[in-house]
């Protein structure tokens, strides 16, 4: 399939998903979006403007868990509040178009020194690995 169409169907269907998210929460009554927002740990914001326009929360943040050596599915099901945490951060990201070419070149060092807001959390990740204590 020719590229330009790939990533047109891409965006398609990523706005199509968004407008789906929208009127899904604009359904729900002003309580139920509190809670909502309250168990995504959004305590006090309107879901309506947390909108991410990429994929990286479900795809760019995974792989760049994979390629510093940590299992992504172990933080989501061991982890789970931090796993959500990286979510969330990674969704206001305006980096995801460079982070997805650095780790197409396998190098996710390169938006852990430059651009990854998400940083920080996995440098503890690293920290904190079993293999790390006993080296």
């Amino acid at each position: 399939m020719n590229r330009h169409l790939q990533t047109w169907l891409q965006h398609w269907r990523r706005g199509t998903r968004n407008r789906r998210s929208f009127w899904e929460l604009n359904a729900l009554s002003s309580t139920d979006q509190r809670r909502l927002a309250a168990d995504v740990g959004l305590p006090g914001i309107d879901l309506r403007r947390f909108n991410c326009t990429h994929d990286g929360p479900v795809e760019l943040m995974p792989e760049r868990l994979r390629q510093v050596g940590i299992d992504p599915a172990f933080v989501k099901y061991a982890l789970t509040g931090t796993y959500r945490d990286l979510e969330r951060v990674c969704a206001t990201c305006q980096s995801s178009a460079r982070c997805a070419r650095d780790l197409a070149k396998n190098d996710a060092q390169a938006g852990m020194n430059n651009y990854c807001l998400n940083a920080h959390t996995i440098d503890l990740l690293i920290a904190d690995r079993p293999e790390s204590a006993s080296a």
